[in-house]
């Protein structure tokens, strides 16, 4: 358990820095902003097209397909049943089901979950990390467009409404990243001069300390705004039942092996900002974000340690 510990740390003592740094104005919010940018323009799109440019994922794909599944199955598991709980057990409008059904099925994939994942289980895992993180907006935009058409009896405008969401997440640089580094390695382009690989791993190295840190200058904008049940709900989602379903659907459906904890891993992650994006236009669903964001994000460095220890 001290090993484990040893290894939850870093992380831990980088996101605290970053939040102080922010919140005693050492670093700006604006500053702050500017390095979590970074990482999703640049940073996490280099390191994620130089390793699967050179991932050989033709000998991969069957196993790329199948952490992919496990994955996005399980977020869609996750999502329905957060909205049935919602409706049926926490008694919530229809607006509030649909941002809870958000942060129990949506993780914070960029600030921690790329860095967390391959300092905790290993850079070996970077390819599954790269797939399902590089795929993470337009797939999970695509499924949240499916199932609020269903709900709100739009089904016939899916066609358009996904063509839209297709397009727009199409933009996303660290999706651009991920196709340009499959159309890279598929063609069989030549391997990268050393010179340009050494500058892409560089920029990649910075995903680690710049995400934790931004994460937590980040985290001076979420307090706890009461709203217990709901948020330990989303939480308990967040943290225990999704990264549960994704290992299980991994592991005993598909069969993998430490990929099946990478995705786990991933599923485990805290609440996505896009939660407090959605509930904006919502005084209880922004504070229900604001609680889950905050919480979920302390106790989702437990919930890496307890993969860990049943990793083993």
């Amino acid at each position: 358990m001290e090993a484990i510990l040893l290894n939850i740390l870093p992380l831990a003592v980088i996101v605290a820095i970053g939040y102080l740094a922010v919140r005693f104005d050492y670093v700006s919010a604006a500053a702050n902003d500017g390095i979590s940018k970074f990482v999703f323009v640049i940073a996490l799109p280099a390191l994620i097209f130089r390793n699967v440019a050179n991932s050989s994922i033709n000998k991969n794909l069957e196993y790329v397909l199948d952490v992919l599944a496990s994955y996005y199955i399980g977020a869609l598991i996750v999502l329905i049943l957060a909205i049935v709980i919602s409706q049926f057990v926490l008694k919530t409008g229809k607006a509030e089901q649909n941002i809870l059904a958000v942060g129990a099925s949506h993780s914070n994939m960029i600030l921690l979950g790329v860095p967390a994942t391959l300092m905790l289980l290993g850079p070996k895992l970077v390819l599954p990390v790269a797939m399902i993180v590089g795929l993470h907006g337009m797939l999970m935009a695509i499924l949240l467009t499916v199932v609020l058409r269903v709900r709100s009896g739009k089904a016939s405008e899916l066609p358009s409404a996904i063509w839209g969401t297709v397009v727009n997440q199409a933009k996303n640089p660290i999706f651009i990243a991920l196709v340009a580094g499959i159309i890279y390695d598929v063609t069989g382009a030549p391997r990268f001069p050393a010179e340009a690989n050494e500058i892409l791993k560089t920029l990649g190295d910075a995903t680690y300390a710049c995400s934790l840190f931004a994460l937590g200058g980040m985290m001076i904008r979420y307090k706890f705004s009461g709203n217990g049940v709901e948020t330990s709900v989303v939480t308990v989602f967040k943290l225990v039942a999704f990264p549960v379903i994704v290992y299980l659907l991994a592991n005993k459906v598909f069969g993998l092996n430490s990929w099946a904890w990478a995705a786990a891993m991933l599923a485990a992650m805290p609440v996505g900002f896009n939660m407090h994006n959605m509930a904006s236009r919502s005084a209880k669903g922004a504070a229900i974000a604001s609680s889950a964001i905050l919480v979920s994000t302390i106790l989702a460095l437990v919930s890496a340690a307890a993969l860990l220890y049943l990793k083993g």
